[in-house]
């Protein structure tokens, strides 16, 4: 068929796609891509040739190390790894056991109302013929106060001279207790001889002789009863840090305030600062004056020294140090701490009298065996 020589026809393909028409026309040639220049190289820097490591030079290195000081390095390491192993175990032993103490000095504690009258012995009160009251004996209680209920003068006067971090700390102050060593060293007196740095949760602790009580079968007198609440043996000091923890978990800060200020002993009889006010000035202790309740509050440092009764000069010296700390921690404004120290505090007349002296003294040795 294709040797013909006859004409080919149209394919199909042709007849349904004709072939496109030129253009009207030239087309622009497009210009050719511009070709991006190389970057240009940078010269070759040399690297500097390493150092040929001699015979000499590696002596010299070795020469450098001192042998004795890394073995004196490797035995330091090796104390501080052992100090660290053991100091984390005796850590968590210490932690464990004052937790223990806690809780069991916790389980202890009983209610508020039952820790106010600290009274080892009771009190007699001698009235005349017209039943009016002439003399007394014995430690005297005033009644229960707290420490919403006594004069705001006289809460701050203790605070500002006991404790003025009372309300910040956990029972402890370890800030305290370094001045304290400080002022002590200072003196030439030993680092627990002297001032103790203890709270005020301390002290009531100390009161509360770590909660035992008074028992005549066990004690050959009152005194050694207190005076082993008094001792100040480092034993003895880390049972009252125990205590006083508990008594911060069990009680709050007014709670323990109000403990305080009803056993703390304050001179000529007084257990407590009610039965101090009404002693030495006739009053309630709510209503003591800033000059009264620095006074009073002042008694705390030494109770027999500083009574006014002893020597009201020396208890008027003491009360203007209290006022001072009152003043500079914002207690008292500067206008209060100056009437303060303008009319210091005076001792009642029934206080100035001391009546019944010697006539008390012998009703008391007179009389049956229990009012002694």
């Amino acid at each position: 068929m294709s040797g013909t020589g006859k004409k080919r026809g149209r394919l199909v393909a042709d007849k349904r796609y004709p072939a496109a028409k030129p253009a009207a026309g030239k087309r622009k040639a497009a210009k050719p891509a511009a070709k991006k220049k190389a970057p240009a190289r940078k010269p070759a820097t040399r690297k500097p040739a390493a150092r040929k490591t001699t015979r000499r030079t590696t002596r010299r290195a070795k020469r450098k190390f001192n042998p004795v000081v890394g073995f004196f390095l490797g035995i330091f390491g090796w104390i501080l790894r052992m100090m660290w192993r053991i100091g984390w175990r005796v850590a968590a032993v210490v932690g464990v056991m004052v937790g223990a103490g806690v809780f069991y000095y916790y389980s202890t504690l009983p209610p508020v109302e039952q820790l106010v009258d600290g009274r080892v012995r009771g009190s007699v009160i001698l009235l005349d013929r017209d039943n009016r009251r002439f003399a007394s004996r014995g430690d005297l209680f005033g009644g229960i106060v707290t420490a919403n209920t006594v004069s705001p003068h006289l809460k701050n006067a203790v605070v500002a001279t006991e404790d003025k971090r009372f309300y910040g700390h956990f029972g402890l102050s370890p800030r305290g207790v370094a001045s304290a060593i400080k002022i002590n060293l200072a003196a030439g007196r030993g680092p627990l001889s002297g001032n103790g740095g203890s709270t005020l949760t301390q002290q009531t602790a100390k009161l509360l002789c770590l909660g035992k009580p008074y028992d005549p079968k066990a004690w050959d007198s009152e005194k050694a009863y207190e005076d082993d609440c008094r001792q100040g043996s480092l034993w003895r000091k880390i049972k009252e840090a125990v205590y006083a923890l508990a008594l911060e978990t069990k009680y709050s800060k007014d709670d323990i305030l109000t403990i305080y200020l009803n056993r703390a002993f304050l001179g000529a009889g007084a257990r407590g600062f009610e039965a101090a006010a009404q002693r030495y000035f006739g009053k309630s202790a709510s209503d003591v004056t800033p000059a009264e309740a620095a006074m009073l509050a002042g008694l705390l440092k030494a109770p027999t020294r500083y009574a006014p009764t002893n020597n009201l000069q020396r208890s008027q010296d003491r009360a203007l140090t209290v006022l001072k700390l009152m003043e500079e921690q914002g207690y008292l404004t500067s206008a209060q701490a100056a009437q303060a120290r303008e009319n210091p505090a005076v001792l009642s007349k029934a206080a100035q009298a001391r009546a019944g002296g010697y006539f008390a003294d012998w009703v008391m040795s007179s009389g049956p065996s229990f009012f002694t």
